[in-house]
């Protein structure tokens, strides 16, 4: 063939798939026969009654369209206060709180481990100052806010400096509304962090629901998180019923052991990852309503139609954000947000188009809340509820999963519930043996991903201005003063005040007191993210350090 020629194949580009991502079988039509049994009332019902199927509202987006949530963290409080105003002016209307990963870890900046995870996926928000600084200016009562910090002393402490923060502002921390993404089970098998073993995460998990129950009514203490599992390899199935698994230990325990009726928690929410197979995505949504519905009726004992609904939020799909000509990804993330919004879930955090380099840009940040805004105002797509129902094909697959999703659940039961699970190795071994079998055809090219294993080619201007654009990881210099930011608190606070309250902090624990206030009152005090960790594991017996470097503080000494 000469240089200057192509060669012309008619199909190229074909489909090499019949399965959805979750590997279900398609056929290529669908028709009546295919939904033989379902029944209206029983299996859909109209939006805004059981089972939910089709969706929470009577009118759905009519009245109140999804909440645009967006994670907001750069590297110091300052960057991140700016952001969020530049944000909220452009239409951001659910606030997500992330940390960097020291603390993440629950450790302070000046842990010898911290140093090269300092503003590392966000700011290092140590103490109640850095909180302050975060989000001065911005109104708490009776906003949106989310805690995307979702391991078990991350949930736990990120409600205690809002709640310490609203305080000290002289607020009614009955105002304070939002989510925690808080789901200790799948935080062990996600991110493996130390600071809290299983049974310690397992008793701030019930504080933190009790506590939020009694005090801040408006805000979900424990969110179960599908999106970390998702993304770590998990089929659709797998994460409905992962998620509605330990929604039913979390809850089930707080039940049992508190004594709090089901009925008196605020409606459930889910987090939930948004996929680029579009109808398995929608189903999934639909199907995870009513499964839910069914299993709070049966299982937990709800009675009424609001504690067998449960909310949706979603963020699109992380691990299908490619580094390969990354302008391709502004159509995977536009195809997760429609499938979301059709899906009919209540809040939309969108992937940075650029994430696979650093922290998203402030532009892809404005460009994700416009997407959404070109959904709602040109593209008339939340006008009716539940479009697509009624389709042969999506109900048949609705119905699909909730049934593979069902199966799981009774196998879970059969093995003793969540803890269980995870406490055998069983829960590990689903994510080993999925995320082994779609690697697999990805690199056997039954799986196409655009410029990655396949429709592969160089990328052009837009693309590297993604790349660069991209918000880096700062030089060392500056990173590095965060650790000269927590001595010099340490030197400024009251000390003695510091001492009575992780005193205080550590009575609770011992004398099985909810300990939510004695550390909100800790935090107030200036008490460090680290120093308090460390409280809590000491008066469980445990070491100092979660990490076993460093001793304890001397303001610990009595502890």
């Amino acid at each position: 063939m000469e240089p200057d020629t192509v060669h012309y194949d008619r199909h190229f580009g074909r489909l090499v798939r019949d399965k959805t991502q979750s590997n279900i079988p398609i056929k290529p039509v669908y028709g009546p026969a295919d939904v033989d049994g379902l029944d209206y009332d029983r299996d859909l019902g109209n939006p805004g009654a059981p089972p939910f199927t089709r969706g929470l509202y009577p009118e759905m987006y009519r009245r109140n369209l999804w909440l645009k949530s967006l994670i907001v963290c750069y590297a110091t409080p300052e960057e991140t206060n700016r952001a969020f105003k530049k944000y909220i002016a452009a239409g951001q209307t659910g606030l997500r709180v992330l940390t960097d990963t020291s603390t993440l870890s629950g450790v302070d900046p000046d842990h010898p481990l911290a140093r090269y995870d300092i503003m590392c996926n966000g700011s290092p928000t140590f103490a109640l100052s850095e909180y302050e600084t975060m989000l001065d200016g911005i109104a708490l009562e009776n906003v949106d806010l989310e805690s995307a910090n979702s391991t078990p002393s991350g949930s736990f402490f990120t409600y205690v400096f809002l709640v310490a923060l609203m305080e000290k502002r002289g607020l009614d921390i009955s105002k304070l509304r939002g989510t925690n993404i808080n789901d200790p089970i799948h935080a062990f098998i996600v991110y493996g962090t130390p600071e809290f073993p299983p049974a310690v995460a397992r008793r701030v998990n019930l504080d933190l629901i009790e506590f939020g129950i009694r005090h801040t009514p408006r805000w979900h203490p424990c969110t179960p998180c599908g999106y970390d599992m998702r993304d770590a390899g998990l089929t659709s199935p797998q994460e409905m019923a992962f998620v509605i698994a330990n929604a039913l230990q979390y809850y089930g325990d707080a039940s049992r052991e508190r004594g709090l009726p089901f009925d008196g928690f605020r409606p459930m929410v889910f987090s939930m990852s948004s996929e680029s197979d579009f109808f398995e995505t929608i189903a999934k949504f639909r199907a995870t309503r009513r499964l839910w519905a069914r299993a709070a009726r049966e299982r937990l004992g709800a009675s009424t139609p609001r504690s067998m609904s449960c909310r949706i939020g979603i963020r699109t799909a992380g691990n299908s954000i490619y580094p390969q000509k990354p302008l391709n990804n502004t159509a995977r993330i536009t195809l997760q947000v429609l499938a979301a919004v059709l899906g009919g879930v209540q809040a939309i955090d969108p992937s940075g188009i650029d994430e696979t380099f650093g922290l998203p840009s402030e532009e892809s940040r404005i460009f994700e809340l416009d997407l959404q805004h070109i959904i709602a105002h040109e593209g008339n797509v939340p006008l009716t509820a539940d479009p697509l129902g009624g389709s042969y094909y999506v109900e048949w697959l609705t119905t699909r999963l909730e049934t593979e999703a069902t199966r799981l659940l009774e196998e879970i039961d059969r093995l003793g519930g969540m803890w269980k699970c995870l406490e055998s190795g069983w829960l590990r071994q689903q994510f080993d043996r999925t995320t082994t079998e779609v690697q697999g055809e990805i690199n056997d090219g039954k799986r196409l991903i655009v410029g990655a294993n396949s429709f592969r080619g160089p990328d052009g201007a837009i693309s590297r201005a993604v790349v660069d654009g991209a918000y880096k990881v700062p030089p060392d210099d500056k990173r590095f003063g965060a650790i000269d930011r927590v001595r010099q608190l340490r030197e400024a606070r009251d000390g003695e005040a510091v001492r009575r309250r992780l005193r205080d902090l550590a009575e609770a624990v011992r004398e099985q007191r909810n300990v939510v206030r004695a550390a909100v009152e800790a935090t107030k005090a200036y008490a460090t993210l680290g120093e308090m960790v460390g409280t809590i594991r000491m008066a469980h017996g445990l070491c100092f350090d979660p990490y076993e470097r460093i001793a304890a503080p001397d303001c610990l000494a009595l502890v």
